[in-house]
């Protein structure tokens, strides 16, 4: 097995998706750092949605992060908002605009002819191998996961089906909620693969 064919393949594969990324952007008279932004907030829960988590997503500076943040609410894609708890934190919020926005960049066209030709099981296994790679990567660089509540050790089942809770903050989490990424996820000890939840 050739790992370097590997990394060479993966590498180009991400060249012609920020290629393709920059072309997008352009067109809306933006910068590749913002959709990336715009998908992130799209993604996120609401213990995520703050600048220093997107910068921490994104490997950007707080500069670099506000610099965009900017942009995008001068567009009217984004809002800020004051944590009702903690008046220090600000929380950023899609705009319709905004999501309207995330949406239409989460089903491009080009985004399913990548997957021209690959069967279910396939697809299914070159997910599960790309998920242990990014795993590999975070953890031997030492970044957050950004996973899904439904994956993370601190989610917790409750009496009413309806609901989770977070082990970490105590509060109640929908199940729709659980499907979205979290600065604070951290994988279960164990090698199981957790179930997914299925929002209603």
């Amino acid at each position: 097995m050739d790992k370097q064919k590997l990394f060479d393949l993966l590498e180009r594969v991400g060249t012609l998706l920020r290629t393709e990324e920059r072309k997008t952007a352009a067109a809306l008279n933006l910068h590749p750092a913002h959709l990336q932004v715009l998908r992130y907030l799209a993604q996120c829960n609401r213990y995520s949605n703050t600048p220093m988590a997107v910068a921490e997503y994104l490997g950007t500076t707080k500069g670099t992060t506000s610099q965009s943040l900017l942009v995008l609410q001068r567009h009217g894609y984004l809002q800020k908002e004051p944590d009702p708890k903690d008046r220090r934190v600000v929380h950023l919020a899609l705009t319709s605009k905004g999501q309207a926005l995330a949406e239409k960049l989460s089903s491009l066209p080009n985004k399913e002819s990548a997957f021209t030709g690959l069967n279910t099981t396939e697809l299914q296994t070159t997910q599960q191998v790309l998920e242990q790679l990014l795993r590999n990567l975070q953890k031997a660089n030492h970044h957050h996961t950004f996973g899904q509540c439904h994956t993370c050790r601190y989610l917790l089942t409750t009496d009413d089906k309806q609901y989770f809770r977070c082990g970490l903050t105590q509060e109640l989490l929908k199940a729709e909620e659980t499907l979205k990424i979290c600065q604070e996820h951290v994988y279960p000890a164990s090698s199981r693969r957790p179930e997914v939840v299925t929002a209603p």
